[in-house]
């Protein structure tokens, strides 16, 4: 929304203009005639109006895109969490806690759906025996936070005979056919909202996602593809209908294939006024998953000094809020990254990198993870959630 800067002028004449003859007599039907046409339109728009009500015009519109429908997205958040194995358990460890925190904190959902293959009994079994983390995130929201049972789909293909092996492909089918229904925030465990997701809810589009890059080594089968860790959607929208309809059918037990047609489908969309909103990596993607991101993401600096914690500012304004994020960046360590442009933050090899998040290392401000989640872990101690000198991963008992 624009916002008006300076005053409005206000056109003054130069002189006032005074007939110099008096003004002619003129008849009733003549002084009378604009009258007579506007109530003889307005007449013509109820009898259109009468004619068409049945087809209902107005949601036509909106469905295909030539109305905008300016209802937000739902603040409604999404992860899925299926097992891996026959044996699994259910177990958190400190950062899914903290991207549930980073949430709950930026977005104030109505409602957070973990939807899961696992049953009541190992729900609740986890819920009460679990390790610090795990009880922690199960038990501290319990009106908030709701367990959604899901089927997991074993094949698809244009035949249905192509296995689904991988977890994370699991995954994918089962994020778009839950949050299609509800609408909302679709977030990986390993995703860290970093600031309100408000602008973007209310941005006026049915579907918002980010790019995202492989790296110099992924061979640029996956750069500038659609992150699907990490996405927004209207209930039904075009998008979440268009890819419950095709990625069954297209899907080919390739890595990228979910990526690729997620990507070309939204590409296609944005010709759609309203629908698709592609936001560039830096948004939900900041970082890829090779060493050479991952270990400068999570690796604690060992020498040097720690980055400078942010001088908060009351202020509204946009130019003095400004100022205060340059004069921060201006007196950033050597080693420090910038998420000033990230709403969310995706960071890959999170499981791998486990044992370097946690409260007190995240607070010491020594890793880049800790610089970008920092604010988060403060929220917690404030909260009285954690104390912060908490040092483990999983917190096993």
């Amino acid at each position: 929304m624009w916002k008006s800067i300076g005053t409005l002028s206000i056109f003054q004449p130069s002189h006032d203009y005074t007939p110099l003859i008096p003004l002619p007599n003129v008849s009733l039907l003549a002084r009378y005639r604009t009258a007579i046409k506007l109530a003889v339109a307005a007449g013509v728009l109820v009898l259109i109006a009468f004619i068409i009500s049945p087809l209902h015009p107005v949601s036509v519109a909106r469905e295909y895109g030539i109305l905008a429908d300016h209802e937000p997205i739902p603040s409604i958040v999404h992860f899925v969490y299926i097992r891996k194995g026959e044996d699994s358990v259910i177990r958190f460890d400190f950062s899914a806690f903290l991207s549930l925190f980073a949430a709950i904190l930026y977005v104030n959902p109505s409602k957070v759906y973990i939807h899961s293959d696992y049953n009541t009994t190992a729900i609740q079994h986890a819920a009460a025996t679990g390790g610090r983390w795990t009880r922690k995130l199960m038990n501290t929201w319990p009106e908030l936070v709701v367990w959604n049972q899901v089927q997991v789909p074993n094949y698809a293909g244009p035949n249905e005979n192509m296995r689904i092996d991988a977890v994370q492909h699991k995954s994918d089918f089962i994020r778009w056919d839950t949050i299609g229904d509800h609408g909302g925030i679709y977030m990986d465990f390993d995703v860290v909202t970093l600031k309100p997701l408000t602008p973007l809810l209310n941005a006026g589009f049915a579907f918002v996602a980010g790019r995202q890059y492989g790296g110099k080594d992924e061979g640029g089968n996956i750069n500038g593809t659609i992150n699907n860790g990490a996405f927004l959607t209207k209930k039904n929208s075009a998008m979440a209908r268009i890819i419950k309809r095709e990625q069954h059918a297209g899907f080919d037990g390739k890595w990228e294939a979910n990526l690729k047609s997620m990507t070309r489908t939204a590409e296609y969309l944005v010709n759609v006024p309203n629908q698709v909103l592609i936001l560039d990596r830096h948004a939900f993607a900041p970082t890829h998953w090779f060493p050479d991101s991952t270990h400068p993401l999570f690796f604690p600096q060992e020498e040097g000094l720690p980055s400078l914690e942010p001088v908060p500012t009351e202020s509204t304004d946009p130019v003095e809020v400004y100022d205060a994020i340059v004069k921060m960046r201006r007196a950033r360590r050597d080693w420090e990254w910038d998420f000033s442009s990230s709403y969310m933050l995706h960071a890959f090899g999170t499981s791998v990198h486990s044992r370097h998040v946690n409260p007190k290392l995240i607070l010491s401000r020594t890793s880049n993870y800790g610089v970008a989640t920092w604010a988060i872990v403060k929220a917690m101690v404030a909260q009285g959630l954690i104390d912060g000198t908490e040092d483990e991963n999983y917190g096993d008992s």
